[in-house]
């Protein structure tokens, strides 16, 4: 990632036009999907602790139900200009009962940066040789990058789907 005041941004939805992937689940213990879905961020993405925020988090506990809301921002870091982000929102309810239902939005996006703080960086010159490394070298290095984050989040999905099917079949009782 790069760190500058001003710099150019390019973003790529990782499937394009489909800027966001929604996994519903209905059926015993909903609520364990949270658990699982941090064990599987840091798994699947291969990244540190640091680099996933829980940037929501909101559990309400009623008299015979459950609600929740919990979101993460994930960034997987390729070089020093590219880099995965991915949004990941949990809501859902579970009734007293052990049944109930949840939703997961994945709103995956690779960003390039490039930094333009400097006099150098902002001159003609500079954004000439930039665009000619960006289109010989840089621009194929993006695309291997872009189609590896594809295989990430479908294999996550992959695996989220299972562990929903396990707990369908009631395979689960903790996460």
């Amino acid at each position: 990632m790069v760190w500058a005041r001003t710099r150019l941004l390019i973003w790529d939805y990782v499937f394009e036009p489909v800027k966001q992937i929604t996994v519903s689940y209905s059926g015993k213990n909903p609520n364990l999907l949270y658990k699982k879905l941090h064990e599987l961020i840091r798994v699947t993405f291969n990244i540190p602790e640091g680099y996933i925020q829980e940037k929501e988090y909101r559990w309400e506990k009623h008299k015979d139900s459950e609600h929740f809301e919990v979101g993460w921002e994930l960034t997987k870091i390729f070089d020093v200009f590219s880099y995965l982000n991915v949004e990941i929102d949990l809501s859902g309810f579970v009734m007293a009962e052990g049944d109930g239902k949840a939703s997961i939005k994945i709103k995956p996006r690779m960003i390039t940066e490039y930094p333009q703080d400097t006099v150098w960086q902002q001159s003609i010159l500079y954004e000439m040789f930039r665009r000619f490394w960006h289109r010989v070298y840089y621009h194929n290095k993006r695309m291997q990058y872009l189609y590896y984050s594809k295989q990430l989040i479908v294999e996550f999905e992959r695996t989220l789907k299972k562990f929903m099917d396990e707990l369908r079949e009631n395979k689960h009782v903790t996460a």
